[in-house]
């Protein structure tokens, strides 16, 4: 199953531009071409992001031309 690299990937570069700030939501652009299973990334998003600033952040999905795989954008939560 890639998809756990490729969640493991995704993880990594979000959390090292979000430094210590908690994320609230990732959203990733995905064509069909990209070969990629989104059941599959959510599942191992919830597993990957367990114990890092990305721990309970939601997983979105933009439909995408091609065999686009990309992070589209990422939002932080609003410090209380």
């Amino acid at each position: 199953m890639h998809e756990l690299g490729l969640t493991r990937n995704i993880v990594a570069i979000v959390s090292e531009h979000a430094g210590a700030r908690a994320v609230k939501r990732v959203q990733l652009a995905v064509g069909p071409h990209a070969c990629v299973e989104r059941q599959a990334l959510s599942f191992c998003f919830d597993m990957v992001a367990a114990g890092t600033v990305l721990e309970g952040a939601d997983l979105d999905f933009i439909e995408a031309e091609g065999d686009t795989f990309k992070i589209r954008e990422y939002e932080f939560r609003e410090e209380a």
